[in-house]
């Protein structure tokens, strides 16, 4: 998992918090994270942890919790299986559940 972190093409802007759970708790990758993209790595660590702070670890789970349900709630959306000839239709039919996901939110912020 730590391997691949490095390798996600991640286009944050400067300063934003990227929540990640204890399978990425490393301090040479979380310091690489803040130093080359200066992005602050908010990671729920473990009891042990030399940087664990209760108060970050509140901060860490409850933007996790955010994470987690919005990762719920687009799965009930989307179908058994997607099917798609080419990588682009796949990307254009994902997209478009994210859309159908977000406009949803919206009228029901709307209506009520």
């Amino acid at each position: 998992d730590l391997a691949s972190l490095l390798l996600l093409p991640l286009d944050l802007p400067e300063g934003a918090e990227l929540y990640l759970d204890r399978g990425y708790e490393s301090h040479l990758y979380e310091d690489l994270l803040r130093e080359a993209q200066e992005v602050v790595p908010m990671v729920i660590r473990r009891r042990n942890s030399r940087r664990y702070l209760p108060w970050m670890q509140y901060l860490a789970i409850v933007g996790r919790r955010v994470v987690e349900t919005v990762g719920s709630m687009l799965h009930h959306l989307f179908p058994r299986r997607i099917h798609a000839v080419t990588q682009e239709g796949f990307v254009i039919k994902v997209l478009t559940f994210v859309l159908a996901h977000n406009i949803s939110l919206l009228t029901q912020k709307m209506a009520g």
